[in-house]
């Protein structure tokens, strides 16, 4: 940003951190049991502007003896590409649930063998746009890709707080999910915090299924979701999650449309202004956006995402079709990592099953052989730094499994089972193909997608006489 940018973001910061008429915390929370932190980490000796790479092997422990198994040993730890920073990250994922997310994403999204498709359902004297199926529907795809970014984040590192926007639309006062959880707060607020910063992921989940379970409605205030969730990051005084000045402050912003309040929804120049105030408000308080434009209408508008994204330093993903969002959200690291690989050095064998997330915790299994095995995990900043580490495991018929921490437990059974259907179906190596492709189609198409939109927004900015810093940077990596 520049200095004027900035010193507009800091003038507005007050505004921000008062945002009792616009945004509203859900009510009825229970306390958040303690927060099992992990120790803050910095590296020592190290120059501000140079990147060390970091690489952390958990499990198993160093010279252990273990029986194989079908899938091999289970190897898991964290990778950090770090500039002198601590190695902590707070997370707001921010969702859209204005009415246009009723619609169908045109993919089975909850896997119960049938594929919702667009009606119209008789509400009083009119008709409005619905699903078949609400499990398919724009929102579902949302949460389905929430619930993808937060698998295998690791607790002890990576707090999440979960945000929705819509906004009441002048006029209307039809509110037909009143009865739903949480949603007595959406027909008074354009955004809503259902769960603060936490390390406890079940109340997330929770708050997910309770969206999941509501119908959209409203408008689409952008600024408003942005505003709350920069709010959260902060963690002001009075807020139930404690303030970590030193954690990464990240916002995962996702939206099908563009934004239709607070302002006329005809008054389209005034709306995008206020994301952009919003935006820079955000970055002067430290708050990286990525934002995620999703479907026909976010693409055909799309200068409030990408500014959005630009101006906070963040990452612009267009997508294109719905069904996508949970396979390219898992794409945008925030742990400055380019990549991690698992390998077996005695059998020079790579990982067969293995995730990584967007923190940069890893886990994955690597097949061994018979007695003394070498294990290497590599890992690659975004820059090109890059570090190695590596353990001695031995594999023996009277071998245990390490005993695993209740965090790791859910991500090894993903993963075994994972494993043991590849096993069965001898196609692991086709199926990576296959994936391997679909991700290289899906990453040309969101660079074309994102030059397409650029121009777009190009155009948008001189029908709407916007004032956009063209020197905040790329929106990409």
């Amino acid at each position: 940003m520049t200095g004027r940018a900035h010193r507009r973001g800091a003038a507005l910061l007050a505004a921000l951190l008062g945002l009792a008429p616009t945004a509203l915390r859900a009510e009825d929370r229970a306390g958040d049991p303690g927060h099992s932190e992990a120790p803050v980490l910095r590296l020592r000796d190290e120059l501000p502007d140079e990147t060390r790479v970091h690489v952390d092997v958990e499990i198993p422990p160093e010279d252990a003896v273990i029986a194989d198994s079908a899938c091999g040993v289970f190897v898991a730890g964290r990778a950090r590409a770090l500039r002198g920073e601590a190695h902590r990250f707070d997370v707001a994922i921010v969702l859209d649930s204005s009415r246009s997310t009723i619609e169908p994403a045109e993919a089975d999204i909850d896997s119960d063998g049938e594929i919702g498709v667009a009606t119209l359902l008789p509400v009083g004297s009119t008709f409005e746009m619905a699903c078949t199926d609400p499990g398919d529907s724009i929102l579902a795809a949302e949460v389905a890709a929430a619930r993808e970014l937060m698998r295998g984040l690791d607790p002890r590192s990576t707090r999440v707080a979960l945000v929705t926007f819509a906004g009441d639309v002048p006029g209307d006062g039809r509110w037909s999910f009143l009865a739903k959880p949480f949603a007595k707060l959406f027909a008074s607020s354009p955004a809503v915090t259902l769960e603060p910063l936490s390390s406890d992921y079940s109340r997330i989940e929770r708050a997910l299924e309770a969206v999941a379970s509501s119908e959209p409605e409203g408008g689409t205030n952008m600024a408003a979701g942005v505003d709350l969730a920069t709010a959260e990051l902060l963690s002001p005084p009075g807020g139930q999650a404690e303030s970590r000045p030193d954690s990464h402050k990240l916002a995962f912003f996702f939206t099908d449309g563009w934004p239709t309040l607070p302002h006329d929804a005809r008054d389209e120049a005034a709306n995008v202004r206020e994301v952009l105030l919003a935006a820079e408000r955000a970055s002067a308080s430290g708050v990286r956006v990525h934002s995620f434009a999703i479907g026909r209408e976010a693409l055909a508008g799309p200068v409030a995402t990408l500014e959005l994204a630009q101006v906070t330093g963040g990452l612009f993903t267009p997508v294109r079709h719905p069904a996508d969002l949970a396979l390219v959200v898992g794409e945008v690291s925030f742990a400055n990592l380019e990549s991690v690989a698992l390998r077996n050095r005695t059998t020079d064998r790579d990982a067969e099953s293995f995730r990584l997330t967007a923190d940069g915790t890893w886990a994955g299994f690597v097949r061994v052989a018979p007695g003394a095995n070498q294990i290497e995990v590599h890992a690659r900043a975004s820059d090109g730094a890059e570090a190695t580490r590596a353990l001695t495991v031995t594999t023996a018929p009277g071998g245990r499994e390490p005993a695993l921490p209740p965090d790791w437990v859910a991500v090894r059974n993903a993963l075994l089972e994972e494993c043991l259907a590849s096993v069965k179906a001898l196609r692991l190596e086709a199926e990576r193909a296959r994936a391997e492709q679909l991700r290289r189609l899906l990453r040309e198409e969101i660079e074309r997608e994102r030059a397409r939109a650029r121009e777009r927004a190009a155009e948008q900015r001189k029908q709407l006489q916007l004032d956009v810093d063209e020197e905040s940077g790329p929106t990409g990596p």
